[in-house]
């Protein structure tokens, strides 16, 4: 039998979704008849993107359904290592991606919505194996250390702009936590929310080390068109769209509902 909390959960959201359709129904015309789909570059991260069951699944996939309904198009989502992705939306390969970073240098071939779909504030934590007991207070401590990175990823500017850490990219986080257990890297860093899903917990707790340094500082997280797209024409409209969604909490609804069917909290909905 269902619990109280999520049938309160589901009954709130089919409300919002409800008032949303209404309160948006005639702010968008029909789409441009020359293009038929939202191709949306789509990487894994859990929890904001996961695949079950051959299945991807998240909050990213139920935004990307509501973005395609806005603006009247089939949605086609891209599966993709984050690289990869990058890549295919900055090419114009592919329309959309959503979770990622702001920087000047991705701007140069993407148009950022407004406002943020999240803002993540878990701390960037630096994991290590128990067994080889490295410590990281500092990022000086580095130095001697192989570093495992997500192949594309902009984590922050102190650790990005270090040339002298020795780093290694790799294209999944899977990767990342697999040579670690492997003894391949000493270190990799993300945030603790993606990893613990990629591995059993009773492993996670006997093997993994998390450092003491930590970068805490909270990053905003966005939907990006490709400038080379025929969708960044719809900028404006997915863009009103957007700031809807979020007046309405209608991306607030859709995080809590996937955060309560993973049983996670979430220090973004304060």
């Amino acid at each position: 039998m269902p619990c109280y909390k999520c049938c309160v959960i589901h009954v709130m959201n089919f409300i919002l979704y409800l008032l949303f359709a209404f309160s948006l129904l005639s702010s968008f015309a029909k789409a441009d008849t020359n293009i038929h789909e939202l191709k949306v570059a789509t990487f894994i991260e859990p929890p904001f993107v996961d695949l079950v069951d051959d299945t991807l699944v998240g909050e990213n996939i139920d935004i990307a359904k509501l973005l395609a309904e806005a603006i009247n198009l089939r949605l086609r989502i891209i599966r993709c290592p984050f690289a990869r992705c990058m890549a295919m939306v900055e090419k114009g390969q592919a329309d959309i991606i959503l979770g990622i970073k702001k920087t000047p240098l991705r701007e140069d071939n993407l148009i950022f919505i407004e406002p943020p779909i999240s803002i993540q504030h878990h701390p960037i934590r630096f994991f290590t194996l128990k067994s080889k007991k490295i410590t990281i207070n500092d990022l000086d401590d580095l130095d001697e250390l192989v570093v495992g990175v997500l192949r594309g990823s902009a984590y922050f500017k102190k650790f990005d702009a270090n040339s002298k850490i020795s780093k290694v990219e790799f294209t999944t986080q899977k990767q990342l936590v697999n040579m670690l257990l492997r003894g391949r890297i000493d270190t990799f860093l993300d945030r603790e929310e993606s990893i613990t899903p990629l591995l059993p917990s009773y492993q996670y707790r006997e093997k993994i080390s998390l450092s003491n340094y930590q970068y805490n500082k909270p990053v905003k997280s966005y939907i990006a068109i490709s400038k080379h797209s025929p969708v960044k024409k719809y900028e404006t409209r997915l863009t009103e769209y957007l700031t809807n969604a979020t007046e309405l909490g209608v991306i607030q609804s859709i995080r809590m509902s996937n955060r309560a069917r993973l049983n996670i909290s979430d220090p973004n909905l304060k």
